[in-house]
């Protein structure tokens, strides 16, 4: 039987009972929760907040994500693009995403802050106007995106190829010209 919660906060000794996969979560807070073992199947999370979770390789397979906010979590092998894209609202602020997948999904206008993205997946996906305010993109894909007015001012160790992405309107620091000129052998020497 479905069960839905509402305005809760939820700590690891208020979790370990709780049936996650298929019910419906609104307004919900959880605080220092291991959800490593948990699937978030088919799950409804709308205007909940994560902080300090980790939710290392969770399924949200055919979860509804609307207003979630992840701060401080580690998010680590997660595939975001199985997760229902409709009205997919999501934002992350200090949180561990290494080898996370956002494959094709609409990111328009997401803000992720001061995030450890490493070896991510961002091919083909639609990030306009998204903000990655510091955040570390070492060996993350960016191939066939459409990044048109995204701002990568404080991001780092981005490499994304002009010929295969949409950058147009996109803002970089000049320290970060490198990862737009990398595929193309082009030495950048400071003058």
């Amino acid at each position: 039987m479905k069960e839905s919660y509402f305005n809760e906060t939820f700590t690891p000794s208020d979790i370990a009972g709780v049936e996650v996969p298929g019910n419906e979560f609104e307004s919900c807070h959880f605080e220092n929760c291991n959800f490593t073992t948990i699937s978030f199947e088919k799950t409804i999370l709308i205007d909940c907040s994560f902080t300090q979770c980790d939710l290392s390789n969770v399924s949200f397979k055919a979860a509804a994500l609307k207003g979630v906010k992840f701060d401080q979590c580690k998010l680590n092998g997660i595939h975001f693009e199985f997760s229902s894209s409709f009205m997919l609202e999501i934002k992350f602020s200090h949180c561990q995403m290494h080898y996370t997948s956002f494959y094709a999904l609409n990111l328009e206008n997401i803000h992720f802050k001061n995030c450890d993205l490493k070896q991510s997946d961002f091919n083909e996906v639609t990030a306009v106007n998204a903000i990655f305010e510091e955040c570390d993109f070492l060996d993350c894909q960016f191939e066939q995106s459409n990044l048109m007015g995204a701002d990568f001012t404080t991001a780092v160790n981005y490499q994304i190829n002009p010929l295969k992405n949409q950058i147009k309107k996109a803002k970089f620091a000049t320290s970060g010209l490198i990862g737009l000129v990398s595929d193309f052998g082009i030495e950048v020497v400071a003058g």
